[in-house]
């Protein structure tokens, strides 16, 4: 898989337009240099994989803190640091264009994406070690790769479709942030062969990003704090912080790796994974990739900036897994509160974006966008999916005297009412539902239900109302959550979601409510669903 000699661009990556922007209602494509260069006219990302938005939002917070010098923790601290972001929003222009140049000018190398010494993100070994190759429908998570279904085309193994280079981009950052573990395209190192990974380090995560009026807002809001940053008091002059592309040294794969020693790594350098992406004659396409291992023991654990993190019983911090049928508004508290109660925190990057940190215009007008990748541990891809709040400034304090305001914490109370009436709903429907059909299954013959749960396994006896409901209830949940946010008052929230769930309760049930059977079992669980209507009457917060 080395580089052919037909393969001469090479495809920098700071010159060549592969970065999907929007400005001005439009969407074009612009190089990495061009993106910071225009960072304050550009209006965000334009990348429609969420997950490579994901990854390439890591890269280009790093590539910002090193233009910026906010990399390293001047003299005077945090304090120095947050006073210096606060400056560069105020100005609000842009980043400079020679500190720009200068730091694209430096690592133009480690930035072609089919240089053959030193391809951006890539292992150029793996041409030598690896017998085979994945396939370029394997480096597309939304392609079918071997013998899976085909659910987004038809591409199959044997024809291979193309892919644009400046595409393969976004796709090599989704396999090294999201790839799959278990099986990999077996990798000899040293005489050690191995054919299996672990997974990428957001595999299965919602990545919670800020949102500014620009990318160049949305890049420095984006910078996490140095308190979050992982701190190595022993490190010496060969750990210095830095990117894989600044580098010329490639990591030992046999070797336990080193934990990251500041921003830079923390972001850059977490994965699990080695690709390399073969060129296509033209220079311009991939037709080919490897996908193997890295590393051969996990790196050291550390807390992503942006993920929202949970309490287990154990007292052991998870990240929260993304949920494709979860929507946004029930992470808001999550993502806001500095003290949820329950052990869990917030994106530690939200920690520096208080009312004190930050330019008024840029405070008020701040947002967060979303990012989630719904897998499981190991192979499956469920979906992936993004999302954007509305402003967030009335939640967020912006004068540091109390830890959470109070409409934040009503909002915590709202999506706990509303999943409150949820498990209601579902409760109540599953009564009914069984009460509407058990007659009819004590009447069948012993012997019938006995072969029935052997051939089909034990019925959970729960129907198909709860997930009609549900597919109902959530929407009308969400757009009543946020009439409360927009009127700042939750003091009603839950026989607000009440009457909604029991709305939706006589709906599902309408079709069996002209039966006398039917009507007994409906109005036998009805209570559950009203009682949510004068639960804790009069209550004030």
């Amino acid at each position: 898989m080395s580089c052919t000699a037909v393969d001469t661009d090479r495809f920098p990556l700071d010159r060549r337009p592969w970065v999907p922007v929007f400005v001005d209602g439009t969407t074009e494509r612009v190089g990495l240099r061009e993106l910071f260069v225009r960072a304050g006219e550009l209006e965000g990302l334009a990348v429609a994989v969420p997950p490579a938005a994901s990854g390439l939002m890591r890269v280009l917070y790093a590539m910002a803190a090193r233009i910026t010098g906010l990399h390293q923790l001047p003299n005077g601290g945090t304090e120095a640091w947050l006073d210096r972001r606060y400056e560069l929003l105020e100005e609000g222009a842009g980043f400079d264009p020679d500190s720009v140049n200068a730091y694209f000018d430096r690592h133009a190398d480690g930035l072609r994406l089919h240089d053959p010494v030193r391809p951006f993100l890539q292992d150029p070994r793996l041409s030598e070690e690896c017998s085979g190759s994945s396939g370029v429908n394997k480096l597309v998570m939304s392609r079918p790769a071997g013998s899976n279904q085909v659910f987004f085309g038809h591409f199959t193994d044997a024809e291979p479709a193309l892919l644009p280079s400046g595409e393969a981009v976004l796709h090599l950052l989704t396999q090294l942030y999201y790839g799959q573990s278990g099986q990999c395209t077996p990798r000899t190192v040293a005489g050690q062969r191995y054919g299996n990974t672990m997974a990428g380090p957001l595999r299965r995560s919602l990545s919670c990003h800020p949102l500014g009026r620009s990318l160049y807002e949305t890049l420095l809001l984006g910078l996490p704090a140095p308190g979050t940053w992982p701190q190595r008091p022993d490190a010496d002059l060969d750990d210095e912080d830095s990117c894989p592309w600044e580098r010329t040294e490639l990591l030992d794969p046999l070797q336990p790796p080193k934990p990251a020693v500041g921003p830079l790594s923390m972001l850059t350098e977490q994965y699990q994974h080695a690709v390399l992406l073969r060129p296509g004659p033209d220079g311009h396409s991939v037709v080919d990739a490897v996908i193997t291992w890295a590393l051969r023991t996990n790196r050291p654990e550390l807390r992503d900036p942006y993920l929202i993190w949970d309490e287990t019983k154990e007292g052991v911090l998870r990240k929260r897994y993304a949920d494709a049928k979860r929507a946004l508004w029930r992470d808001l508290d999550a993502m806001i509160l500095q003290n949820r109660g329950d052990g869990g925190r917030r994106p530690p990057v939200f920690d520096g974006l208080t009312g004190l940190q930050l330019p008024e215009e840029v405070f008020r007008q701040l947002r967060v966008t979303a990012y989630g990748f719904d897998q499981d541990g190991q192979t499956r891809d469920t979906a992936y999916f993004s999302a954007v709040t509305p402003l967030l400034f009335p939640l967020l304090d912006s004068t540091e005297v109390e830890a959470d305001t109070a409409l934040a914490l009503g909002a915590k109370e709202g999506r706990e009412a509303a999943e409150k009436a949820a498990w209601h709903l579902v409760t109540a429907l599953r009564a009914a539902w069984r009460t509407y059909t058990l007659p009819f299954t004590e009447e069948r013959p012993r012997t019938e239900r006995t072969a029935t749960a052997a051939k089909n396994g034990p019925a959970k006896g729960e129907g198909p109302w709860p997930e009609a409901a549900l597919a109902a209830y959530w929407p009308a949940a969400e757009e009543c959550f946020w009439r409360m946010l927009d009127a700042e008052d939750f003091t009603a929230a839950l026989p607000a979601f009440g009457r909604i769930a029991l709305s939706v309760y006589d709906e599902v049930t309408a079709s069996v409510a002209a039966q006398p059977r039917g009507a007994k079992a409906r109005e036998s669980a009805r209570g559950l669903v009203r009682t949510l209507l004068v639960h804790e009457r009069g209550r004030s917060r």
